[in-house]
């Protein structure tokens, strides 16, 4: 791939990306939600690095083979992880493990563990679990996947389990982006539906 092609590819994607949307208050109701509720209590950064973490872990997870976009999540990442996203083909490897595997997954909750900060407030580390729903896929990406999992929890179809995220995070003229990405090899089982 040239640069020419990386870079139009980039600029693509930055012109699509969409602002975040402030969430902290359910207009429609005019009451605030307990998620609302914890977010009013941090910093004006915490709650957008929040917010940048969970709508992240969305992107990621609520996917359908279907109605499968590979590039769901490139929004919320930084100029320079987009790049080597689109050098590495990501978007159509994505698309080609979700329909080899038919895979259906849909998006639960998330627990921050932890979110800490630089000196200068520019960057930061994320380390949060995100609950993760496999409603259906191919019997082979089970197997694979309970073999990553060392067997210790069998993950099946409708069976939630956790992913320890890791995040890097930075600024990006003034907006928190994502700029590195870590998921656990060993999942969790939480429990079946």
């Amino acid at each position: 791939m040239n640069e020419l092609t990386i870079i139009e590819k980039v600029l693509g994607v930055i012109q699509g990306s969409l602002p975040v949307t402030d969430r902290t208050i359910d207009n429609s109701c005019g009451q605030v939600d307990s998620e609302a509720m914890t977010l009013m209590e941090d910093t004006v950064d915490e709650q957008a690095v929040k917010r940048l973490s969970r709508d992240f872990a969305k992107a990621l997870t609520e996917r359908d083979f279907e109605h499968l976009d590979g590039r769901a999540e490139y929004h919320l990442y930084t100029v320079d992880h987009l790049i080597e996203l689109i050098k590495n083909n990501d978007e159509q490897n994505t698309i080609k493990l979700f329909n080899e595997n038919k895979i259906k997954s849909k998006y639960e909750d998330c627990e921050f563990l932890s979110i800490t900060f630089t000196s200068d407030q520019e960057q930061a580390a994320v380390v949060y679990n995100v609950r993760t729903c496999l409603v259906s896929a191919e019997e082979k990406y089970f197997k694979e996947l309970n073999k990553k999992n060392s067997k210790k929890n069998r993950i099946s179809g409708g069976t939630p389990f956790s992913t320890t995220y890791t995040l890097t995070v930075k600024k990006e003229k003034g907006t928190w982006k994502i700029d590195k990405f870590e998921a656990s090899e060993e999942n969790i089982r939480i429990g079946k539906n």
